[in-house]
């Protein structure tokens, strides 16, 4: 009877194994017939974020990338760039047996059946299980059913055929989300300590593998990640992973991830910890480190080369740009520290007068969460920032710095104005009513004189030179030699470096390579340059910029540009009721523009009086360039062949010892007696109400 018994059980425990197999059977067979193609995971594309780089490979700022509708921040990263005692923890915490598993850890899959038949649907995972379920199956990834679960299995032993540990442990530190929008071992390093994956310490580690399986909820609590951390440092001292003295080590590390106010004892014993700042984690989806509005421009430069759907659809893009960190730091500072006045903005830029590269660019500071990037959006009135062009413009039409210019009234038709005529006049409202050297007019920044020469050399010469230089002119009027045209500070910056490197003007340069995650060059740049003067003429039109900085000494308009130990040349601007303020200026190694305004286009009020151009903007130069080429040479440029040094009087351009030196061609060498009498003016032309450019 026993022995009956005994077979009819074993006879129904064989049935009852041979029925758990066919129905374990059928529903592999089931939820496996529509697995996806393994072969799509060659092709499978990581959205990853953008990294920019300043020019000493520093991290300027990241673009997060946008997955399923949602900026994610993820840059992809390499096993090596992850710190041992990090992955260790992971690992360990995760999957302890994955180097000797094949996917599937029988211990866990036996512990994953049991919690079937419980109802939990949880565990059972690897990391290999899970690299599955972050990328071929997203959109079962938050369901927990069984059907996942075999699918995750199936895949797995796949994807251990076809690929070796070290290459699974890659993919899973870049595709695991840990919270808030940091997808990958690299934001997450980012997002809670704030430095590099490859500089994670093992308590770092922990704390963030304790955080995988439900990062949101256990990052608001602190002290159950701190039991979880210190059961896992037994575990691996247990099982020979680490030494007991480093496991207390990693235990008194004071952990701090960002948002937390903690406090430790000496014991690693968590004392105090409050949260209080949950936000503190979240990446932005522009992160910036520096630069903000010249990070902005590279932004909108990547967009129209490449599409928002490679920058943020696919991302992963590395950004090597121009910026020079300590040049950006120097001009904002400048910025913080300069006098404005009421309800102004500014921007000021430097840029290297050979290539174009921009090394330093702020767009403006009174307002948070400002996206107006007035360096290069701002086309504004440049004053008499426009005169050394009008000049070199005559320069090329055969005139020297000592040719003479009249300084007398004069008027020109035009129907809008009161009268029927336009009466240009000098900054000061008054006039010498004689001829002066063309350098002592722009040491004066005297209107008339340059009125006249833009007439006496040809408006349409002088406007299609403004034209090469970046200006934008709409009519060949009067006006435009006093600033009747616009131009941005960029633009600006970029027309002044012909004057000092040989006459071309170069075009603004923000990034100098992009390529994508494989490594590939997507873009490479290539600095533009236009020839706008010859050596001759640009060379005096430097000479021009000196004396404007340095011949009347105290009484000179950019006294506050100069710097000790450093040639420097510039002009200012002041539009017409002091709505702009300008000082572009030029130096070894830089050329830079410092603009003043209101976004509004108000006239400018300071103290309740209309401020000059030549009192606020060359001190905010001066701080700005001398810290950015601070160590770095500052004498003059050497003059081309051609041209001669001759001492003149600046009001006469007579020779004269105790006159200032001048360049002018070799042949073109005053003679001592007054030159002929200048041409008459030509007949004035019709215009339309021209803004009055002043100092």
């Amino acid at each position: 009877m026993a022995v009956r018994l005994a077979r009819l059980l074993l006879w129904g425990l064989l049935g009852a194994v041979l029925g758990g197999a066919g129905a374990l059977g059928y529903l592999v067979y089931a939820y496996t017939r529509d697995l996806p193609d393994l072969s799509a995971f060659e092709r499978l594309r990581l959205t990853a974020t953008t990294t920019l780089y300043a020019r000493d490979g520093s991290i300027l700022a990241l673009l997060a990338s946008v997955e399923d509708g949602r900026a994610i921040n993820r840059s992809l990263v390499r096993l090596f760039e992850v710190s041992p005692a990090a992955l260790a923890a992971i690992v360990f915490s995760e999957d302890r047996r994955f180097y000797s598993h094949y996917g599937v850890d029988p211990v866990r899959l036996l512990g994953a059946l049991y919690a079937v038949l419980t109802g939990d649907l949880q565990g059972g995972s690897t990391i290999t299980t899970q690299v599955i379920k972050n990328t071929l199956l997203k959109e079962l990834a938050q369901a927990r059913t069984l059907e996942r679960k075999v699918k995750e299995w199936v895949l797995a032993l796949e994807l251990e055929r076809r690929y070796t540990k070290a290459e699974i442990l890659e993919m899973y530190l870049n595709v695991v989300p840990w919270g808030g929008n940091a997808v990958g071992i690299r934001a997450a390093a980012e997002a809670y300590f704030g430095k590099d994956p490859a500089a994670l310490t093992l308590a770092e580690g922990l704390y963030l593998a304790s955080l995988i399986p439900a990062p949101n909820a256990r990052y608001q609590d602190l002290e159950g990640v701190r039991r979880r951390m210190r059961r896992v440092l037994n575990e691996m001292v247990r099982e020979g992973w680490i030494t007991e003295a480093l496991a207390e080590r990693a235990w008194k590390e004071p952990l701090k991830p960002r948002g937390w106010e903690v406090r430790y004892d000496e014991e690693g014993n968590l004392l105090e910890a409050r949260l209080v700042d949950p936000e503190a984690r979240i990446l932005r989806s522009v992160d910036y480190r520096l630069a903000p509005h010249f990070v902005l421009e590279v932004r909108r430069f990547l967009e129209e080369r490449f599409g928002k759907e490679k920058v943020y659809g696919e991302g992963g893009l590395r950004v090597y740009t121009t910026l020079d960190p300590r040049m950006q730091e120097a001009a904002e500072k400048a910025a913080q520290r300069a006098r404005l006045p009421d309800g102004a903005d500014l921007a000021i830029v430097g840029l290297d007068p050979e290539t174009g590269e921009v090394l330093a660019m702020v767009g403006g500071v009174r307002r948070e969460n400002d996206e107006y990037n007035r360096a290069t959006r701002a086309l504004r009135n440049p004053g008499s920032a426009v005169k050394p062009f009008v000049y070199a413009a005559a320069l090329e039409a055969g005139w020297t710095q000592v040719t003479l210019v009249p300084d007398r009234p004069m008027e020109f038709k035009d129907p809008s104005q009161p009268g029927g005529v336009w009466r240009p006049k000098n900054f000061s409202g008054t006039f010498l009513n004689r001829e002066i050297t063309v350098r002592y007019a722009l040491d004066l920044s005297l209107n008339l004189p340059a009125v006249y020469t833009a007439q006496a050399v040809g408006l349409d010469r002088v406007a299609a030179k403004l034209g090469q230089a970046g200006f934008a002119v709409r009519y060949a009027v009067p006006a435009i030699a006093i600033g009747g045209a616009s131009i941005t500070p960029v633009d600006l910056a970029a027309a002044y470096a012909a004057f000092v490197n040989g006459g071309y003007r170069v075009a603004p340069l923000l990034v100098l390579r992009v390529e994508d995650q494989a490594g590939r060059v997507l873009y490479q740049a290539t600095p533009h340059r236009t020839r706008l003067f010859s050596p001759e003429v640009a060379y005096q039109g430097w000479d021009l910029l000196k004396g404007y900085v340095y011949d009347l000494g105290e009484k000179g308009l950019a006294k506050g540009a100069r710097i000790p130990g450093r040639v420097v040349g510039g002009k200012t601007g002041t539009t017409n009721e002091a709505r702009d303020l300008w000082f572009a200026g030029v130096t070894r190694g830089l050329s830079a523009v410092v603009w003043v305004g209101r976004d509004d286009n108000r006239p400018l009020r300071m103290g309740g009086r209309e401020p000059s151009s030549s009192v606020v903007n060359p001190p905010i130069w001066r701080d700005f360039v001398a810290e950015a080429l601070k160590g770095r040479p500052g004498g003059d440029f050497p003059p081309p062949s051609g041209l001669v040094p001759v001492r003149v009087d600046l009001e006469t351009g007579l020779p004269s010892e105790k006159g200032v030196v001048v360049y002018v061609p070799q042949g073109k060498v005053p003679s001592g007696r007054p030159p002929e009498e200048s041409p008459a003016l030509p007949l004035p032309l019709p215009l339309l109400t021209p803004p009055e450019g002043g100092l």
